[in-house]
């Protein structure tokens, strides 16, 4: 894999399976719908091609093989999206073209696009910027698909703001390392006991995503192209 890709360039579109659980049905159909109907060159990431697009001289924190599948795809979105840029899409069901929306973020000389944050969509936070980011979810974009330029101001401030989290737990992460995919601090365990995990749900991607996306709202575009979000587990 070239590294010096540039993936809004080539219509590049990232999904990612980091797991080593089988995807279910409803997930395969809704892969099978990326390649479908996106008309992009999609990059299906998984445990085995992960290394192809790595780069050297920026290896994957060091957090990575503690983290939950779920906060793995956090991290990753937010590696990619500064170092190739392009698109991403959760694996869930899309019905739409992917090319006029690349092609609108190009063609203009703004950082990002992305579909419109739903109301109760927003991470949550709590106290005033909480409460402002919820007052102004319009102008966000979600989580789930985007497209970016790579190497910008926004995405290096994303991927420093992740790493920096990621520091910061990383003595805790060795210590309780996440022991299924969607692991999070304090769900209760098969055995009733609360998880040790010390990630929250959001704390990895929405706590920091949606702020950032606020801060850099001015220069972020918004276009329809949010995937389904039923029956995609």
């Amino acid at each position: 894999m070239p590294h010096d890709l540039d993936a809004l360039e080539s219509r590049t579109l990232f999904c990612l399976w980091t797991g080593h659980e089988a995807m279910s049905d409803d997930r395969l159909r809704a892969l099978w719908t990326i390649f479908r109907t996106t008309g992009c060159a999609v990059a299906f990431l998984n445990r085995d091609t992960l290394g192809d697009w790595v780069k050297p001289e920026h290896p994957l924190h060091p957090a990575w093989p503690h983290l939950s599948a779920t906060h793995k795809a956090d991290y990753l979105r937010c590696y990619l999206m500064h170092h190739y840029g392009g698109g991403y899409t959760d694996i869930k069901t899309t019905s739409k073209a992917w090319g006029p929306f690349f092609d609108q973020l190009a063609q203009s000389d703004k950082l990002a696009l992305g579909y419109q944050e739903l109301a109760n969509g927003v991470a949550p936070l709590e106290g005033p910027l909480g409460d402002e980011l919820r007052r102004s979810y319009a102008d966000l974009i979600g989580l789930c698909a985007f497209i970016f330029r790579k190497g910008t101001p926004l995405t290096a401030a994303w991927l420093a703001r992740t790493e920096a989290l990621l520091d910061r737990k990383l003595p805790d992460l060795r210590r309780h390392p996440a022991i299924h995919p969607l692991d999070r601090q304090g769900i209760l365990l098969p055995d009733g006991t609360p998880s040790p995990y010390p990630l929250k749900w959001t704390e990895l991607l929405g706590d920091i995503f949606h702020p950032l996306v606020y801060e850099f709202r001015g220069q972020i575009l918004q276009a329809p192209l949010q995937p389904s979000f039923i029956r995609y587990r």
